[in-house]
């Protein structure tokens, strides 16, 4: 089959009826179960990358796929309203749908924990709060159709924190790749925790049991035994298991770079296919893996964050809970791209081995 030559541009629109027959954003509202009525953006690219975002759970990433194959994990719950939402203990995984992108915080994020007398449940409310002022474009620019989303999603109670998260999602019609860049912002009159954790889940068919990940990571900490006992594979998969039990580590980076990647390979006795994520380690200096192995609950997390997962009240005890003052604002920047031959991959495990 003989594909258009070069890039999709411009003068691409006089062979379609419009921008939609090739690739752009189209919002809907899902119809039934749990999910009903919770709004959603999808993203084609030209280039066979999709991607959903879903405004009523925090400008999140659900599905994800590249030309056809999925990207990432469905959890057993499926997409879950907002509504449905407890802060209570680990109930925040009742409505834990994995997809692409699980954005944790704002002003906690990991384990239930007490801290200074406040009950926080897992994972903080983010990702279970409808974002405001939402707005997405369509834009050529050289030759290229820009897609732009973006929105505000707030954190805030009376006497409690008020921070703001400005989101946007960025990609394009000729791009397989998509960034996403937030400012934390501290509208309140008060120093307010902030905790951040980007909870990327990737599955199968991209996860494989030949899967590979490659990091420039210095140091590798199990959080338990049961992690510590095959701390030394952290980076490789097998078949999934029935029963068996999550496993997490904590990444130390290498420094003396701007930006960390990180590289998931497919099949690594067949290196042609797999996924970059780049982020900036300056306001993301922890990286926490979340390895699943089990049957129906194959998946793995990967994890920039400015925070591990032992809850708040660890943080705070450790003197590693980092703070914003009121007026204060911190940035935040990931990019995920798919990489879709042998050389493409190459070079990405390169990039993940600068600082090494």
């Amino acid at each position: 089959m003989q594909m258009w030559p070069g890039n999709f541009g411009p003068e691409m629109m006089s062979h379609v009826g419009r921008l939609s027959q090739i690739g752009g954003i189209t919002p809907f509202t899902h119809a039934e179960g749990k999910a009903k009525g919770t709004g959603t953006l999808r993203v084609r690219t030209a280039c066979g990358l999709e991607f959903w975002v879903v405004p009523d759970k925090g400008l999140d990433l659900y599905e994800a796929s590249f030309r056809g194959r999925s990207l990432c994990w469905h959890s057993p719950t499926g997409m879950v309203h907002p509504a449905f939402y407890s802060s209570r203990g680990l109930e925040w995984l009742k409505g834990f749908a994995g997809g692409l992108l699980t954005t944790c915080g704002l002003s906690t994020a990991g384990a239930p924990s007490r801290d200074q007398g406040e009950d926080l449940g897992l994972h903080g409310s983010i990702s279970n709060t409808p974002a405001e002022n939402v707005c997405w474009s369509e834009k050529w620019e050289h030759g290229d159709c820009i897609f732009n989303i973006s929105g505000t999603v707030r954190e805030t109670s009376v006497h409690g924190p008020n921070l703001v998260l400005h989101r946007t999602i960025s990609s394009s019609l000729n791009s397989a790749a998509l960034t996403l860049h937030d400012v934390v912002e501290n509208q309140g009159v008060r120093t307010a925790p902030l905790m951040v954790l980007y909870h990327f889940n990737f599955g199968f068919p991209l996860l494989t049991p030949r899967s590979r990940v490659y990091a420039p990571s210095r140091e590798v900490t199990p959080i338990d035994n049961f992690s510590r006992d095959t701390v030394e594979e952290w980076n490789l998969f097998g078949d999934p298991q029935l029963g068996l039990g999550e496993k997490v580590y904590f990444h130390q980076m290498a420094s003396g770079t701007d930006k960390v990647t990180v590289v998931l390979v497919s099949d690594e006795e067949d290196p042609s296919y797999g996924l970059a994520m780049t982020y900036d380690p300056s306001t993301l200096p922890k990286f926490n893996q979340w390895k699943m192995t089990s049957a129906n609950h194959y998946v793995l997390g990967l994890e920039p964050a400015n925070c591990n997962t032992r809850g708040r009240e660890y943080e705070r005890n450790q003197g590693t809970l980092q703070f914003l003052e009121p007026g204060e604002r911190r940035e935040f920047s990931i990019e995920l791209r798919v990489l879709d031959d042998e050389a493409s991959v190459k070079e990405a495990i390169r990039s993940a081995a600068v600082g090494m």
